[in-house]
């Protein structure tokens, strides 16, 4: 409801924080309560008993909050709401509370954008070949086959494999004709794709002692690595398609030129890393015995390359430490919408149960049910909601406290 002059006054006449400004200007009698106006006196004035700061209306305590919400309809941005008020009101830390109130609108919240993400984590190179390995499915093609990559983290050497059906049966066996000539690894890096999570390659994996890290739900930054390759296949496939040519062969051809091209990162041919050996293609080389391809300057390009690659990365993504921890509350990103009015997040909100840097498992208030997300697909609750009857019907309403976090 809109304010009136007249209830302002009236309630000028009873806060005690206007009527101690009031002995201040007037009989400089200063006070506690009226420090946060004392940088301000040669602007404050009374005029027919409402306090003003040059042409602004000075908003007594009991009505700030209905202010507030007046100045919010619409749902204008934190921005756009300080910009309304400082027109025609103040009070004391007038902006704090305007943020307060945009941050714990629900409205706002569920369509808001989502947050800055983390600061890149770069994976440390391993000690040597074939001990993390990374996987990951690309497809489907137009002639309904898939590609299965494969990329070792500490070479970059890189297998693909063409397949036309990718059940777990058939990816289990794909991996053991793979296994047979290179060994197990350690560890494979994969999404969260049914042929990965399933008993039959977790066992799989058991059995070869292979630990499985399977990534976040709708986070395909984790398994960056293959994510990144992926890119490079599609860029190649598209040629071929444009050029009309053997698109197998063409990979094949890809494969060869990749394998034994100095990798930007280390410095040195995936395949030589790889193999610990010349790698020979059609471009003619001078054969050397090279006992030691790993040596400390493929280690200073991996880590230095590394380093600027996280720098720039996180500038340009405006990467911040998030401050949500075990126990908040909040919302969870709809990832997959029905239409464009669908808010970017969802009304029900969740409490986080684990976290692990940006790695963030929430439980559902309603279900318990539990979830693996980013943090970048979450967004804190602020404020405190409930819904109330009126004349047989419901509507929401927000009952604001001094607490920046409920």
């Amino acid at each position: 409801m809109a304010l009136s002059l007249s209830q302002i006054k009236e309630k000028s006449n009873t806060d005690e924080e206007i009527r101690k400004v009031y002995k201040m200007i007037y009989s400089n009698e200063f006070d506690e309560k009226t420090k946060p106006f004392q940088a301000f006196i040669p602007e404050l004035c009374f005029y027919d008993n409402i306090l003003l700061r040059g042409t602004r209306i000075v908003i007594p305590a009991d009505l700030r909050l209905a202010v507030l919400q007046a100045a919010h309809e619409g749902h204008p941005g934190i921005v756009g709401m300080k910009n309304r008020l400082r027109t025609k009101v103040w009070w004391p830390k007038m902006d704090t509370d305007a943020e307060k109130f945009v941050r714990a609108c629900k409205g706002c919240t569920l369509v808001s954008i989502p947050n800055a993400p983390t600061p890149m984590k770069r994976r440390e190179l391993p000690t040597e070949s074939w001990i993390d390995v990374a996987v990951d499915f690309l497809g489907p093609l137009p002639s309904g086959h898939y590609l299965f990559v494969v990329i070792d983290y500490f070479s970059r050497y890189k297998e693909i494999k063409v397949m036309k059906s990718i059940t777990a049966s058939n990816t289990v066996s794909c991996l053991k004709e793979i296994f047979s000539r290179l060994g197990f690894p350690v560890s494979i890096t994969a999404d969260n794709g049914k042929q990965f999570i399933c008993e039959e390659i977790t066992q799989f994996c058991k059995d070869a002692g292979i630990k499985v890290y399977n990534t976040i739900p709708y986070w395909p930054q984790q398994n960056g690595q293959v994510e990144r390759q992926n890119r490079d296949i599609l860029k190649r496939l598209k040629i071929s398609r444009i050029q009309k040519t053997d698109w197998k062969q063409d990979l094949l051809d890809y494969l060869m030129m990749y394998n034994a091209t100095p990798h930007t990162t280390t410095g040195k041919p995936p395949a030589e890393l790889f193999f610990r050996r010349q790698f020979r293609d059609k471009i003619p080389a001078i054969p050397t015995l090279n006992s030691s391809i790993v040596d400390e300057e493929t280690r200073d390009n991996d880590l230095m390359n590394k380093f600027w690659g996280k720098k720039y990365s996180d500038a340009k993504r405006k990467a911040k430490a998030d401050d949500i921890r075990i126990g908040d509350k909040v919302y969870v990103k709809n990832t997959v919408k029905e239409n464009k009015l669908v808010p970017n997040f969802n009304s029900t909100p969740h409490t986080v149960v684990k976290k692990n840097g940006s790695d963030v498992q929430v439980e559902n208030d309603e279900t318990g049910q539990q979830y693996r997300r980013n943090v970048v697909h979450l967004k804190k609750t602020e404020g405190q909601w409930k819904v109330i009857n009126t004349a047989g019907d419901e509507e929401t309403s927000l009952e604001q406290n001094n607490e920046h976090h409920t």
